[in-house]
């Protein structure tokens, strides 16, 4: 029997073992209880039960599946996914008595020389767990130095194999400025252990290369050393040994990302290994071979990526009259002759069973195929047409297959003018092939299909259109039914990709969808007819094909002409009636939860766009929909509430005042949906809501204010909800003061005082996805302050905003510094910055002109409202045209 610890004694007298065990068992009782053990005596003494769990994992008597849930539960309490979980974990680690830390650390490193292969692989699992934590704050600092020690002083092959491991996943984790000065004892570990003739070290120092290329840039500065590392991974790829292999051209990969410019003295050795490893896989067919191939493959794509943002850069650079500050090496248009046709023949080694659907060589050359045509865009056509042609209607499913994929893939890149002549001929093929007897041949034609429609299709003539799309008449035969259309009812794998084409269709029209009519709408009756029908079959759960359905149906909706919107009005009461239909559904499996909640999520989708679509033409349905929504709310899914929310804020635009009716049932969800900051995205959703509902009711959301306000303010200052949700939360606080006006007031101390210690936000500049949040950051600032001061405005009380005019010109000075200093500033945060400036001039009249006008101040104003005026943008030129006349032409 397994009893509950109760405390740390408890934790002491604890059968581990029996424990471990029975968190293993089939028996879900038995389970709970040792899972609910083990949880207890973490909370009584986590440093004892790390040495017990530590104890077990090292113990070589034991039984291998004890040891390794030991080194699972130990490493659990060092590591998690959630990142403030993670640093809770990280602080508690810190805080442990520092010789109760040695034991723990003495016995894992130990377990590293296990006998047994997959105790030595958690012991390093462990090992790096409490390396992550420990070295940043140098509370470890022999560390690296013994694993290193264990691979080159040591004999045992075991050791070397774990240690090298231990190595690999710290690389992995942790930040490579901790280990910089490190860098050179690793990497003689690491190339010492390649070149060992026991293939698991062999194994284990390739892979921990691959971790540890990152942070090893100053060696890859040194032309020896560089040389050396390189030598080493090309012969890896010639050893006898897939896994290795494998791993060596994860290598190679990796070097493709991080030094493209230093590969030109290595490219003709890479581009030897990489096409004979390809033409080995096509030509043999061996599953292992197929694997190294596609690592070969990836090179190229890699390749590929890295010199299409090169390409990218320099035509911008031209484009300022700038010299570029990197070299594309064109390594792509020199190997395309000798490339493609590998990748063509690559593209005849589908999987033979239809419905395999992992990864293979066909699916990797493909990916390539469309990367090198990007690239080399009319060079490719050359030669991939001549494949086309000779195989499109080949005998073998094989080679029809390819040559379909071929067609596809290569549609990105080359010119309309180039392509034209091959167009219109080839898709009157693939319509044919959608038809064809081989499934996978069919699937292919259909997303062939959909990438003209993407890319080309201008291309597809009328009586193309016809073929595709026209609808069964009474009394005609079924094969005169469009074959699009009929193409829906076929296997879910061709119908989904039917579903991308018509949506495909559908996106071309966006910047048709306020015209009196489009392509649209002679066929919206029947596309919708067929889309929903498709949304229902009883196998639509497979292949994406409802999700596919439905989105396809929404953006025909939403790039629909005036002319539907007649249809859509008839539309959506037959939407609502479908929702209703879900809550009826029989559910005695999570499956059919799943398939409740899925399905909720697409109606309400669907439901959101169309009241979008018809705005106040949707107002007689509202109290349906709400009704509806309000039900989906109660069943307390996340997944649902998303769609849900979103729908309330479409009906809050489309009814305006008369939204104030449904405010008192809807209010209790939408403090739900901005408290839920474990769900970021729900969260996020409720904070627009909350602006759509503000923009709709006005001065009466007064009674929710209290509510709301006190809400966002929580999570504004929340450091575990998720960063991209506070600069929205931010913008919400000048959409609530836009609607209130001068009742804003009472939230202003409150407000300003957070606005205020959001501005202080400092991150690292050598990051760019923080700088982009910071931007972000500083544009809800900068709106907030806007929709205050407008707000205040209206209502005759803008000297209340006076005593925070220091703090709003504080960041304001901040952006224009890092303006003048050359530093990312985008064009949104200027505009909005100088939107601000004209705001405070505009509220406070001749009190902010003066100041203003104030050494302190006037050198950057001005500067800020020139960059304003010269973005290339006409809103940020109109809004620093109308600051600087408010500020300077009518001070007088």
């Amino acid at each position: 029997t397994l009893r509950a610890s109760r405390g740390p004694s408890a934790v002491a007298r604890m059968d581990v073992t029996q424990v471990l065990i029975g968190a293993q068992s089939p028996d879900a009782n038995t389970r709970q209880a040792a899972e609910t053990q083990l949880e207890q005596a973490k909370n009584a003494n986590l440093p004892l039960l790390m040495s017990l769990m530590a104890n077990e994992l090292g113990d070589e008597n034991k039984d291998l599946h004890v040891r390794q849930a030991a080194g699972l539960v130990l490493k659990n309490c060092l590591a998690a996914k959630d990142a403030v979980r993670q640093n809770a974990l990280a602080q508690q680690w810190l805080q442990t008595d520092a010789n109760a830390k040695q034991q723990i650390k003495n016995t894992v490193l130990a377990a590293l020389s296990s006998a047994q292969l997959k105790a030595r692989h958690t012991a390093a699992q462990a090992v790096a767990a409490m390396a992550t934590i420990d070295l940043p704050q140098n509370q470890w600092p022999d560390l690296v130095q013994g694993l290193v020690n264990n691979v080159t002083q040591q004999p045992s092959p075991h050791l070397k194999q774990s240690s090298l491991e231990a190595i690999g996943y710290i690389c992995e984790e942790i930040d490579p400025a901790t280990l910089e000065s490190s860098s050179n004892l690793i990497l003689t570990a690491v190339v010492q252990g390649m070149k060992e003739a026991d293939d698991s070290v062999r194994i284990a120092g390739t892979k921990a290369l691959l971790n540890t290329l990152e942070f090893v840039k100053v060696n890859f500065e040194n032309e020896a050393e560089r040389n050396y590392i390189m030598q080493t991974v090309c012969e890896n790829t010639q050893v006898q040994n897939k896994e290795a292999q494998i791993a060596a051209f994860e290598c190679i990969v990796r070097v493709a990302e991080l030094y493209y410019d230093k590969l030109p003295y290595y490219m003709q050795a890479l581009y030897q290994l990489t096409l004979q490893a390809i033409k080995t896989a096509t030509e043999t067919g061996s599953p292992d071979h197929d694997e190294i191939g596609q690592q070969a493959v990836e090179f190229w794509s890699t390749i590929c990526d890295e010199e299409l943002e090169l390409i990218d850069v320099s035509q911008m650079a031209q484009q300022q009259q700038q010299q570029p500050g990197s070299t594309c090496h064109n390594f792509v248009r020199g190997v395309t002759p000798h490339l493609v046709p590998v990748l063509l023949e690559a593209l005849c080694k589908q999987a033979e069973e239809e419905d395999d659907d992992n990864w293979n060589m066909a699916m990797s050359a493909a990916t390539c195929l469309a990367r090198v045509s990007q690239t080399v865009e009319d060079e490719v056509v050359q030669y991939v047409i001549p494949f086309v042609e000779q195989h499109l209607t080949s005998a073998d499913w094989h080679r029809r297959e390819a040559a379909t994929l071929a067609f596809g893939s290569f549609l990105e890149g080359p010119s309309q003018q180039i392509l034209m002549p091959y167009l219109p001929q080839a898709l009157d093929v693939m319509l044919k092939l959608v038809k064809d007897t081989n499934l996978q041949v069919k699937d292919t034609a259909a997303w062939t299909i959909g990438r003209i429609c993407e890319h080309h299709i201008r291309s597809i003539n009328n009586d193309q259109w016809q073929k595709m799309t026209r609808s069964l008449q009474p009394g005609e035969s079924p094969d005169q039914e469009g074959v699009l259309l009929s193409a829906l009812r076929d296997d879910p794998r061709v119908a989904h990709n039917v579903c991308w084409a018509f949506h495909n269709l559908a996106e071309h029209c966006e910047d048709q969808r306020d015209e009196p009519t489009n392509v649209l709408s002679s066929l919206f009756v029947e596309l919708a007819r067929a889309l929903l029908a498709c949304a229902e079959r009883p196998d639509a759960s497979e292949q994406n094909l409802r999700i596919s359905a439905y989105e396809a149906l929404n953006t025909t909706i939403t790039n629909a002409a005036r002319d539907a919107v007649p249809h859509i009005e008839q539309l959506l009461p037959a939407i609502c009636h479908k929702l209703e239909q879900t809550f009826a559904m029989q559910i005695v499996s999570a499956d059919d939860r799943e398939a409740q909640t899925e399905l909720q999520g697409l109606l309400c989708g669907s439901l959101q766009v169309v009241t979008k679509k018809l705005a106040e033409r949707s107002v007689p349905f509202a109290d349906r929909m709400m009704e509806l929504f309000l039900q989906v709310f109660a069943s307390k899914n996340s997944t649902v509430h998303e769609e849900a929310l979103m729908a309330v804020g479409a009906i809050a635009n489309a009814t305006e005042a008369k939204f104030e009716k449904y405010m008192p049932h809807f209010r209790p969800f939408l403090s739900l949906g901005l408290s839920n900051s474990e769900e970021h995205q729900v969260c996020a959703i409720a904070v627009g809501i909350v602006g759509d509902i503000c923009r709709a009711l006005e001065t009466k959301v007064i009674p929710y204010c209290d509510e709301i306000v006190s809400l966002l303010l929580g999570n504004a200052q929340n450091p575990a909800l998720n960063r991209d949700v506070k600069p929205p939360i931010l913008c919400c606080f000048g959409d609530i003061a836009l609607a209130v006006g001068g009742n804003f007031d009472k939230y202003l101390q409150v407000t300003m005082a957070m606005l205020h210690q959001a501005a202080s936000t400092e991150i690292d500049q050598s990051n760019p996805d923080l700088v982009d949040y910071l931007q972000q950051l500083r544009e809800g600032i900068f709106e907030s302050y806007t929709g205050i001061l407008q707000g205040l405005r209206a209502d005759h009380k803008s000297d209340a905003f006076m005593p925070y005019v220091d703090h709003v010109l504080l960041l304001v000075r901040q952006v224009a510094d890092a303006a003048a200093r050359g530093e990312q500033v985008g064009d949104d945060l200027v505009r909005a910055a100088v939107g601000v400036i004209g705001d405070l001039a505009m509220s406070l009249g001749l009190q902010f002109k003066q100041l203003a006008k104030q050494p302190a101040h006037k050198e950057y104003m001005k500067h800020l409202m020139r960059a304003a005026r010269n973005s290339p943008i006409e809103t940020t030129r109109k809004v620093g045209r109308s600051a600087h006349k408010t500020v300077y032409e009518r001070a007088s």
